[in-house]
């Protein structure tokens, strides 16, 4: 009897991603529990595994890398040995009831290690698809020096060399975006908006940046400061900490803060997890961890889910002050300019200041313009007075 291959659940707010790819060939044998095709979503790539043993059988007019597909579409089949898909009744899974043959299964990055001669270079799957996006032979890239595995980084890499770009790459990923941004534009925004005194700020950064740099080998950013902020805002501030999920609110228990990173074409927003209880150098340790990840296309579905709110900086692009988008499925984004010398009234007298603009993007589905107000307050409070910041 002949299995159904569906498409499963990428994470719980999200219900389509990108078709990256069969892991097997049409008519060769498949083993439960290995890698049957990959997904991407708009955080990650995973590859899915098969639940059930049989011979692949993907249908001919189904979904081409890079293509968008949804939840529960139906991809191919699992055939016994011997078996005639047309002769065959296939095998459903009942009403309500999960799919059965695959499981998703977040990438990591392989180990390095020799390869025997012959065998199958490890390839991920993102990097197979863009490859094929570029009209490159994926055998022909190499990987990085430290790694014996091809990633998306290696191929972009490749293709620059070659000056073969194409603009089909780009748009492909920009469509992806394009309709996850508007899916989250129909959100009922409103925006609040403050001008922070950032001279304590920037003088604890200052301070503490040779410290953390020296006895714990990481470089403090403002970033890392922001975070801590959020998340201890968030943490005094409850009734903020909440999603909109199918027409109720769900509150949160965490102080789970994302930050939004460009990866090549694509934004993803990794999480640093209940940072309100970790130090500045654990905060500075992980966001760099998540960074070089996020550029090396080896996030895992656990480093990009969960997150109360989302951190977005433009302050290094020279950017004053600007308002986010939401991330669904989260109530709030902060952004963040740049800190720079702006006119303040200190004392009932102008001067120049070193401040930082933030605005704070809120789905007043779930939380009211005064509770908003309330948490840029507080959080323009701790970055004003930091020394709270250092625990």
């Amino acid at each position: 009897m002949a299995i159904e291959i569906t498409v499963p659940r990428l994470g719980w707010s999200s219900e389509d991603g990108v078709f990256a790819g069969w892991l097997k060939q049409p008519g060769e044998k498949v083993v439960s529990g290995e890698p049957l095709f990959a997904l991407e979503s708009e955080k990650v790539t995973m590859e899915v595994e098969s639940l059930d043993s049989g011979i692949l059988h993907a249908l001919p007019d189904g979904p081409q890398p890079g293509g968008i597909v949804v939840v529960g579409q139906l991809l191919g089949y699992l055939l016994a040995e011997g078996e005639d898909f047309g002769r065959v009744q296939p095998i459903q899974a009942p009403a309500g009831a999960p799919a059965r043959v695959a499981s998703p299964v977040p990438l990591a990055p392989s180990p390095v290690e020799a390869r025997k001669p012959g065998a199958r270079r490890p390839v991920s799957p993102r990097a197979r698809a863009r490859a094929k996006s570029l009209g490159l032979d994926i055998d022909s890239v190499t990987a990085a020096p430290d790694s014996n595995r091809v990633v998306e980084a290696d191929v972009l890499r490749f293709a620059e060399s070659r000056t073969s770009s194409t603009p089909s790459a780009a748009s492909r990923a920009r469509k992806f975006i394009a309709t996850r941004l508007e899916e989250s534009f129909r959100t009922p925004h409103f925006y609040v908006h403050a001008e922070v005194d950032a001279a304590g700020l920037a003088e604890l950064r200052d301070e503490l940046l040779p410290v953390l740099l020296e006895r714990d080998g990481v470089r403090l950013t403002y970033n890392d400061l922001l975070v801590k902020a959020a998340a201890l805002t968030l943490r005094a501030l409850p009734q903020v900490n909440c999603y909109w999920r199918q027409g109720e609110v769900v509150p949160l228990h965490t102080a789970n803060i994302g930050l939004a990173v460009q990866a090549g074409e694509s934004l993803v927003v990794p999480v640093i997890r209940d940072a309100d209880r970790l130090t500045l150098a654990e905060i500075a340790r992980e966001r760099q961890r998540l960074v070089d990840k996020s550029g090396s296309s080896t996030l895992q579905r656990a480093d990009v889910e969960d997150a109360s709110l989302t951190i977005s900086n433009l302050g290094a692009f020279g950017v004053d002050r600007f308002q986010a988008i939401l991330n669904p499925p989260q109530s709030m984004i902060i952004a963040a300019g740049s800190i720079a010398q702006r006119p303040f009234v200190v004392g009932g007298a102008v001067v120049a200041r070193l401040t930082l603009p933030l605005s704070v993007s809120v789905d007043h589905r779930v939380i009211d313009g005064v509770a908003a107000a309330k948490f840029l307050r507080a959080l323009a409070g701790r970055l004003e007075s930091p020394s709270g910041l250092v625990a």
